[in-house]
């Protein structure tokens, strides 16, 4: 969207809806409420204090990265085998080893052999934006996999230049007794939209404010891009994927959730996508990866548009393929650009 378009559109909803902070915890009760009481719940609530959690504030769209130790000169080797050791509590010490050293020798794409850490390297220094999208079969695989980057990369001086984007939702939860910021901005800024998923429509989040804050979103976002070199991590789909289970009560299949064709559109702010798929498989009972090729979004949409990359990152290509490799079941992802054609037809014969 042209940074003008953007602004005109942030101005004209800031003026209609104001400001709903005071209104956020009342809107995200009922669905943090949901979530803490799910089997095996990892996010719980926090309490509403927008003066000490300035994420919850309506008008913060992001939370800049910070470095732990900014006026304490940590060395660089004491400072990444902090990272790698939170790491190794999470995945264990022989998944970490092993990721990262598949992480390392993992190829930038089928026509250029060159490390991939190497080329996400080059992307800070050139001034070039990427976007990192995720399986999100559970939550902290997101942070995982930018851990792993971050150590690989040894991207401490680009911390600026890292992200991680969120639901606003989540600017409410903890994870593992910290809030998501405390887990996040260490190694990259949070950003905080607001995705149109099931779960935002189950629990009435209101359009209005939900266009107000995306606005707020991008005018941030479109900020950093404009500098360059901005890695983000993100998952389009804006939950996680869904768990089918069958008759038997055993899994029958996995659902990858709707992508917004609005949540698709953020590619093309982009030079480059990557696509990753980071999960405890079911069947091995360990951490395994697979990371897709780093495609150029320019030259994709040359013929593609923001839904058919989309489509090519997550589809039986891409990330799901790689989930029914890992788990050894099926998987299903509906095709954007397929539903927005069957949406064209059926506005023409109206």
């Amino acid at each position: 969207m042209p940074e003008h378009e953007c602004d005109e559109r942030y101005l004209r909803y800031r003026n209609k809806f104001g400001d709903p902070t005071e209104s956020l915890p009342g809107l995200y009760f009922p669905w943090q409420e949901d979530m803490a009481g799910r089997k095996g719940a990892q996010l719980l609530p926090i309490r509403f204090d927008p003066v000490n959690q300035k994420g919850q504030n309506f008008y913060v769209p992001k939370l800049d990265a910070k470095d732990k130790f900014p006026s304490f000169p940590v060395p660089d080797f004491l400072y990444y085998a902090g990272v790698e050791a939170n790491l190794a509590r999470s995945l264990g010490l022989v998944s970490l080893i092993r990721l990262s050293t598949q992480l390392r020798h993992q190829p930038t794409s089928e026509d250029d052999s060159r490390p991939l850490i190497d080329r996400l390297a080059e992307n800070h220094k050139d001034g070039r934006n990427t976007l990192v999208v995720s399986s999100h079969f559970t939550f902290p695989e997101l942070g995982y996999f930018n851990g792993l980057r971050f150590c690989e990369e040894r991207d401490r001086p680009n911390i600026g230049k890292r992200g991680i984007l969120v639901n606003k939702l989540m600017a409410f939860q903890a994870y593992k007794g910290k809030s998501i910021a405390d887990t996040f901005t260490p190694v990259g800024n949070v950003y905080f939209s607001y995705p149109k998923t099931a779960s935002a429509i189950k629990y009435e989040i209101p359009k209005g404010m939900t266009l107000l804050g995306n606005a707020i979103f991008k005018k941030s976002l479109d900020s950093d891009l404009k500098k360059g070199g901005l890695e983000l991590d993100a998952a389009l789909t804006g939950t996680q994927i869904v768990t089918c289970l069958g008759d038997d009560g055993e899994v029958d299949h996995y659902e990858i959730p709707r992508i917004d064709p609005a949540s698709a559109s953020l590619i093309e702010d982009f030079d480059n996508i990557l696509g990753t798929t980071l999960i405890r498989s079911p069947r091995t009972r360990r951490w395994e990866m697979e990371v897709g090729q780093l495609y150029d979004v320019h030259e994709l949409l040359k013929s593609n548009t923001s839904a058919g990359i989309a489509d090519l990152v997550y589809g039986h290509t891409g990330i799901a393929r790689s989930v029914e490799r890992i788990t050894g079941i099926n998987v299903n992802y509906h095709k954007i650009a397929t539903d927005m054609g069957r949406q064209a037809v059926g506005l023409e014969l109206r």
